[in-house]
């Protein structure tokens, strides 16, 4: 075969949840991660693709509901070239796995295979695919390892490796489970045995080597990852390879990190929400620091709640918000409460200037209730 070109994707994780997205945007995004595979269908055949490798978690986990396997099977559909899908993590091969329940098989596409076994699936004349399927979530060893255990060199033939796992070099030793061994990997693609080695479980596209490539999920899952919503256009010819990551997701996750002071922070706050584009695609999270005015923080409410209306969802995250009330005298008796309502009012402020925070965000919320009232 003198070229070969095929997508390489990941971490699908159809049923998955985000509460934070509240829930419209919760059932929208969902249906973004099913709308971005079918896009990758869209690449495949605007691009010639011979196939799509999926590299793991196609599933959240292997108790999803029936709905989530047939839309998932609805949207397979929409790929017009062969596709293979890995068991990872989360949708291991293990007792109760969704994989061989009765709604798969008998929704699951005729042209999808799914690798159940590390025996080498010829997808093609000439071309491998050596699959490493998880077959619990809590592997003893290296989880790539048996995709390509005892393989040797052959010459006519284009070996893809299918595996999922965390490499040591990415992960800081962080992971509860063995990491693949790199290594090892680098060793089998330095001596001819693989020509690419297609990874999943890391949620951003990351080249390792030029023939190790994590895909990364098709559509955002946290504002930590830096490059998800992506498909990878493989294509290998003779000795070279290119990869080249295509977008496919449409959703958006940010975090924001703002000095709060003064109503011109509050108006630089607003805005940079006035310029963010794809609201309704768009999740963020606040993280600020600073004291304001009553008023000022009444105002900054306002906003954010506001604005919640209008993205995906936007919350202030709570380990990193620090903004505090500085109510000054004028702030307050500009409320004009009298009765019990003052008496409250006066003992909250007593409690602020002893340092209690919670006083003085029910001092901000008393102001800002006032001020709707009037």
């Amino acid at each position: 075969m003198d070229s070969l070109t095929f997508l390489h994707s990941s971490d699908w994780q159809l049923g998955m949840m985000r509460r934070f997205l509240g829930p419209d945007g919760q059932a929208r995004w969902g249906q973004a991660r099913l709308d971005a595979v079918a896009r990758i269908g869209e690449v495949a055949e605007r691009t010639g693709a011979a196939f799509v490798a999926v590299t793991g978690d196609v599933f959240e986990h292997n108790q999803v509901e029936r709905q989530t396997i047939l839309r998932a099977c609805e949207a397979l559909k929409r790929i017009p070239v062969p596709v293979v899908l890995l068991p990872g993590n989360h949708d291991a091969l293990e007792p109760g796995s969704l994989w061989t329940s009765s709604q798969w098989s008998a929704h699951a596409p005729d042209h999808v295979t799914v690798l159940t076994e590390t025996t080498p699936f010829q997808i093609l004349p000439g071309v491998e695919i050596l699959g490493a399927p998880w077959r619990s979530r809590r592997p003893l060893s290296d989880p790539a390892a048996p995709g390509y255990a005892d393989l040797t060199a052959d010459p006519s033939k284009i070996r893809i490796l299918l595996a999922h796992g965390q490499l040591t070099s990415l992960s800081g030793g962080m992971s509860d489970v063995p990491p693949i061994d790199q290594a090892a990997l680098e060793a089998a693609v330095a001596d001819g045995r693989l020509q690419y080695v297609g990874l999943g479980d890391r949620h951003s596209t990351t080249r390792v080597t030029d023939r190790i490539w994590f895909s990364g999920t098709q559509e955002v899952t946290s504002p930590e990852e830096d490059a998800p919503g992506n498909v990878l256009k493989v294509t290998i010819a003779g000795d070279s390879i290119n990869v080249e990551p295509i977008r496919v997701g449409a959703w958006h996750m940010v975090d924001h990190r703002v000095e709060l002071f003064d109503e011109e922070s509050i108006t630089a706050l607003e805005d940079w929400f006035a310029e963010l584009p794809d609201k309704e695609r768009t999740y963020v999270r606040l993280a600020g620091d600073g004291s304001l005015s009553l008023p000022l923080l009444a105002r900054l409410d306002s906003i954010i709640d506001a604005q919640g209306e209008v993205f995906a969802s936007v919350e202030r995250w709570a380990k990193f918000w620090t903004v505090r009330p500085a109510p000054d005298a004028a702030d307050l008796e500009s409320l004009q409460l009298s009765g019990p309502a003052r008496a409250a009012m006066e003992e909250l402020r007593q409690a602020l200037a002893g340092g209690d925070e919670s006083a003085g965000a029910a001092l901000s919320l008393m102001h800002r209730l006032a001020r709707d009232a009037g």
